[in-house]
C-alpha cells in the first residue's frame, strides 16, 4: 500500500507509455482471469512499464463494479518492481472515491478519474468532483481524464491548488491549438498525458506532451515505444514514420465517433491468438469486412507482436 506520495518520482515515471490493457472474456462472457493476468504480463515482459486497468479500452462502463475491482487486482498481481498502475475510477463522486480506496489498498500507485458522464457539466462543477475524489486518497497520483474544452487551464489551476496529488491530466480533446492553450493557461508542475493515443502523440508532444496513452500496445506494445524513443530524442522523420504505420489501425478504431474503438483491437489480438475477439454492449463486433481491414492494417506488424509465450507470432 502507499503511505506516502513522492510527486517528482511519480511523474517521472509517467512519462512514458500508458497501456490501456483490455479485459478479455471467456465462452460463457464472464472475464478470464487467467487471461488478463497472462496478458499484463506479455506487456510488463515487453517493455510497457505503465497500465491502467478499468480505462475505456478496458471496457470500463461495461463491467459490473464487482468486476471493475477483481480486473484491478488481477493486473497488480502481474506487476514487476519496476511496474506503476494507475486505476480507472469514475461514476458517481461516492463509487470513484470507494473504487479509489480500494486501488490504494491494492497497491496502486496512482488513480485516473474518467470524465464525468453527466450531460450537464459544469466547469467548476468539473473542478468539484475531481477535488473530492482526490481527496479521498492523498496518497495516490490523480490524472482526471479530461475530453471537454470547456475546462480551461485556470480550472485545472484551481483543481490542482485544492488537490495537491493532481500530478497531471490525461488530455483527450481532439484539437492541437486548444490543448497549448489549455496547457499554457495551467500550472507549470502538471504532467499532460496525450489521451488520444498514437494517432495524436507527435502533434500534443510539440505542445508539451510527455506521456500517451495506447490501446494499442495490447497487440504491438515495441511499436509504441519506437514511437516513445522518437518523440523522446526529437527525430520527426522517425516518429512519422511510425504514425504511418499505425494510421489505418487507429483510424479504424476512430471511425464512426470511435465505435469500434476496443472492437478493433480485440479482432486484432483475437487474430493473433491473444484472446477471444468478444466484447460487451454497447460495444459491437466488427463486420467481416472491418475485420479483414483489421488484417490488413496489422499485417506488416506481426513480426514484432509477442504471443504470451514471448516468441513472435509471426
Amino acid at each position: 500500500m502507499s503511505t506516502t506520495l513522492d510527486t517528482g518520482d511519480l511523474v517521472e515515471r509517467l512519462s512514458t507509455v500508458v497501456g490501456i490493457p483490455v479485459v478479455p472474456y471467456d465462452a460463457e462472457g464472464g472475464i478470464d482471469h487467467d487471461r488478463v493476468v497472462a496478458l499484463a504480463a506479455r506487456l510488463i515482459g515487453n517493455g510497457i512499464t505503465v497500465l491502467t486497468p478499468n480505462g475505456n479500452t478496458g471496457e470500463f462502463y461495461a463491467l459490473t463494479p464487482a468486476e471493475r475491482r477483481a480486473v484491478l487486482a488481477s493486473v497488480v498481481s502481474a506487476r514487476t518492481p519496476g511496474t506503476t498502475i494507475v486505476a480507472g475510477v469514475g461514476l458517481d463522486v461516492h463509487t470513484a472515491a470507494e473504487d479509489a480506496r480500494f486501488a490504494r489498498d491494492q497497491g496502486a500507485d496512482a488513480i485516473m478519474i474518467h470524465q464525468p458522464v453527466l450531460p450537464y457539466l459544469a466547469a467548476d462543477g468539473w473542478v468539484e468532483y475531481n477535488a473530492a475524489i482526490a481527496a479521498a486518497v492523498p496518497e495516490l497520483g490523480v490524472l482526471p481524464y479530461l475530453s471537454n474544452p470547456a475546462i480551461s487551464g485556470v480550472h485545472i489551476g484551481q483543481l490542482a491548488g485544492r488537490a495537491p496529488n493532481v500530478v497531471g491530466l490525461k488530455y483527450s480533446v481532439a484539437d492541437p491549438v486548444t490543448f497549448a492553450t489549455t496547457r499554457a493557461q495551467a500550472p507549470e508542475h502538471l504532467l499532460w498525458i496525450a489521451g488520444l493515443a498514437e494517432s495524436y502523440a507527435p502533434a500534443y508532444w510539440q505542445a508539451g506532451a510527455r506521456a500517451f496513452t495506447s490501446g494499442l500496445i495490447n497487440v504491438a506494445p515495441a511499436i509504441s515505444l519506437e514511437l516513445l524513443a522518437a518523440l523522446r530524442r526529437g527525430d520527426a522523420a522517425a516518429a512519422t514514420a511510425v504514425w504511418r504505420r499505425i494510421r489505418h489501425f487507429e483510424e479504424l478504431r476512430a471511425r464512426d465517433r470511435s465505435a469500434g474503438n476496443v472492437s478493433v483491437v480485440k479482432e486484432a489480438m483475437h487474430q493473433v491468438g491473444l484472446c477471444r475477439r468478444d466484447i460487451r454492449p454497447p460495444s459491437h463486433p466488427l463486420s467481416a469486412e472491418l475485420a479483414r481491414e483489421v488484417t490488413d492494417a496489422i499485417s506488416s506488424w506481426r513480426p514484432v507482436v509477442p504471443g504470451l509465450d514471448g516468441e513472435s507470432v509471426a
